[in-house]
């Protein structure tokens, strides 16, 4: 495991944070900047194939969001009815999608321009891990579906998966994916996560939330999900989405001690 980065030894991160969110409040173009996101860069690629698929990352103490507080899509195979129903008969999930669809009738319903509708409407895309990778096409990669399972049981090849749905199983990911946050994969030395929300949030919470995000991308013992990060971590910043990116850490400078030996001729 990499030495971990304390970013509560001195006061820059807490004045970077506290100065974000006092210019959240006074600048009109921040005004509806919900999150507040850090920025890592690394010291080499991650080397990850981008497969648009988001990946939790547990925070321990501070909870972003509850299903109940989020406007949430969920996507289906054909039909969506199966899945619709057993939804909407348990009290577990009655109320926890704005609503469901199957893939079909979201192609149908948001073409084209209109696909800026889905933006506005929902705060959050869940969809059915049997239909996630035919999303990027449909969605673009603006707003990322999370992959959720309708049953525990796992797809045996060469036989059909049975159309089940357990609405404790659903609910149980969906709090899963609301209260922690998450990054997507890629091939660049830089990744951006969000550690906490502006209005909610508090500064030590989102530096708690931070140090959750560092240990987790550099454990190696998290693997597949976390210890992705190589070459340690170089930078971190924070920003929300249309601010000024706010340093709060560099890593050291490695110094060499001068060589004493005497010159030889």
């Amino acid at each position: 495991m990499v030495s971990p980065i304390r970013l509560d030894k001195d006061n820059v991160t807490v004045r970077a944070l506290e100065s974000l969110l006092t210019h959240c409040e006074s600048d009109k173009n921040l005004k509806n900047d919900k999150n507040v996101h850090m920025i890592l860069y690394m010291g080499k690629k991650m080397g990850i194939q981008k497969d648009y698929v988001p990946r939790i990352i547990p925070l321990k103490s501070c909870k972003l969001n509850k299903p109940k507080e989020l406007r949430i899509l969920l996507i289906t195979k054909d039909p969506s009815s199966t899945y619709r129903a057993a939804l909407a008969a348990d009290s577990a999930t009655s109320d926890l999608f704005k609503e469901i669809i199957s893939i079909k009738n979201l192609k149908r319903r948001f073409r084209g321009s209109k696909m800026i509708h889905i933006y506005k409407e929902f705060d959050l895309i869940v969809a059915d891990f049997r239909v996630h990778h035919l999303l990027v096409d449909v969605l673009g990669n603006k707003r990322l579906p999370f992959v959720i399972r309708f049953s525990r049981k796992s797809l045996v090849k060469g036989q059909k998966m049975p159309d089940e749905c357990d609405p404790s199983y659903v609910r149980a990911q969906l709090r899963n994916i609301c209260k922690n946050t998450w990054y997507v994969p890629n091939n660049d030395n830089c990744l951006s996560v969000n550690i906490g929300i502006v209005g909610k949030t508090t500064v030590p919470e989102m530096i708690q939330n931070a140090h959750d995000v560092i240990e987790f991308l550099t454990d190696k013992t998290k693997r597949p999900q976390g210890g992705v990060i190589k070459g340690g971590i170089t930078s971190i910043f924070v920003k929300t989405s249309n601010s000024p990116s706010l340093s709060i850490y560099e890593k050291p400078q490695e110094t060499t001690e001068p060589c004493d030996d005497p010159l030889r001729l």
